[in-house]
């Protein structure tokens, strides 16, 4: 499934440190986008997994010391632009 992630980031300097620890993703994720604000305050991704609370959990393990993040499954029939899936 595809889902979106908002980062409401409050310290820019310690979510890049706690972003480099998310990689390499397990087998299951997988990132397509990533959209950043200039001052990277606000993030935006794009990723695929098998359900929000499997991302979540993986995601907040890693980030929440420097962001907050939001989630929700895209309604694939409605979006625009989505990329190719990847089988995960």
């Amino acid at each position: 499934m595809y889902i979106v992630i908002e980062h409401d980031i409050h310290d820019p300097e310690k979510y890049l440190t706690c972003a480099e620890e998310v990689f390499p993703l397990p087998d299951d994720l997988h990132v397509h986008q990533f959209f950043p604000s200039p001052d990277l305050t606000k993030a935006v991704c794009l990723y695929e997994a098998p359900s929000v609370e499997r991302l979540s959990k993986y995601l907040d393990s890693k980030l929440n010391p420097a962001s907050k993040q939001y989630y929700f499954p895209v309604l694939t029939e409605q979006a625009i632009g989505l990329p190719e899936t990847v089988k995960v």
